[in-house]
């Protein structure tokens, strides 16, 4: 379960977060802002945009 993750689980996290210019694995928390914005008013003249919210694993 998420909140009592195997050995293997946290070897892939472990892992995953070593790919990343951030060097953590992402949480829910991180995308609440980035969709917190798209649904408010400051988003209102935006449109056909795709954010990436991956902690910088597409720079590698």
């Amino acid at each position: 379960s998420e909140e009592d993750p195997t050995p293997e689980i946290l070897a892939v996290r472990e892992k995953a977060a070593a790919t990343r210019c951030i060097k953590r694995v992402q949480t829910p928390e991180d995308l609440a802002g980035p969709i917190a914005f798209f649904i408010g008013p400051d988003s209102d003249f935006i449109t056909g945009q795709t954010l990436v919210v991956d902690g910088g694993s597409c720079l590698h």
